[in-house]
């Protein structure tokens, strides 16, 4: 799997990400997390703007858009529990795969190669990604509310450093 920057020419595979991802939560128990049409082209246009929008691909073409993006998130300002670090971050929005597997894993394996601290989110209904998640090495830290003002589940990841002062990655742990 390759991960590349998306652009304006991606539209439309991004949107069709995002329709599957919501038709995949709405039929798997999970209908509350992206409603009303969350995300969408403009949210998907704002982040190819901004540089934070990123395609997995393959040798059959895309396969998963998500958002990588440094923080400071308002989202993540007020926690109902307690992040792991207080260091600079960035975070992981708006996955969604058409295809594949261990996609996930890819898009983690990624941001830890740019980041050492990574703050993530998911509805409580979303088993898949907490289970994906969590096998990546991400800790729960609490609860937090979406822009919408629903709740979601927050996470944490904490690149370790090994002896020797090299860093841990997600294979090594």
């Amino acid at each position: 799997m390759q991960i590349q920057i998306a652009s304006p020419e991606d539209l439309e595979f991004i949107e069709g990400a995002y329709a599957r991802a919501q038709a995949f939560m709405q039929a798997n128990g999970n209908a509350t997390q992206w409603p009303d049409g969350y995300p969408d082209r403009i949210d998907a246009e704002e982040d190819i703007a901004r540089g934070h929008c990123f395609l997995v691909s393959d040798d059959e073409g895309p396969l998963a858009v998500f958002s990588f993006a440094p923080g400071q998130d308002e989202t993540y300002a007020k926690i109902v529990g307690a992040w792991h670090s207080e260091a600079e971050y960035h975070v992981i929005h708006r996955m969604a795969a058409v295809r594949g597997r261990g996609v996930a894993r890819a898009i983690f394996s990624f941001a830890a190669k740019h980041a050492d601290y990574l703050r993530c989110d998911t509805h409580e209904d979303n088993a898949p990604m907490r289970r994906a998640l969590t096998s990546f090495g991400f800790k729960e830290c609490g609860t937090i509310r979406a822009a919408n003002g629903t709740e979601r589940v927050a996470y944490d990841w904490i690149k370790e450093t090994l002896h020797g002062g090299t860093t841990a990655s997600p294979t090594t742990r």
